[in-house]
């Protein structure tokens, strides 16, 4: 079973993402052990390139600074929301100004 869990994010560094390309980061906030199901900050550096992927798992991400943009020009920015499936395929995706973001993924993402 899960417990309250209070983060001070002042108190967590950044952490390379290893399964990204260069320039990916993560501060892990919560982890359900069981089910790998997570919440994490991701920071993407500007000019970032995330290539076409998909995950394990169904995932929403909120945007808290910058913007995502993918290969039709579409943005997805500040203050906005997004869910992807588990299996679908999304992105590729730049951060031109670079990008921070929340995200929550029901298990594991890679």
């Amino acid at each position: 079973m899960r417990k309250v869990v209070v983060v001070d994010l002042e108190e967590i560094g950044w952490e390379v993402v290893k399964e990204l390309p260069e320039g990916a980061w993560i501060k892990m906030l919560s982890i359900d052990e069981e089910t790998g199901a997570f919440s994490a900050l991701f920071k993407f550096d500007k000019e970032f390139h995330e290539p076409r992927h998909n995950h394990p798992s169904d995932h929403d991400i909120l945007i808290l600074e910058g913007k995502l943009v993918d290969s039709k020009g579409n943005e997805v920015k500040k203050g906005m929301f997004s869910f992807a499936p588990a299996g679908e395929e999304h992105g590729p995706f730049d951060a031109p100004d670079g990008c921070i973001f929340y995200a929550y993924f029901n298990g594991p993402a890679f």
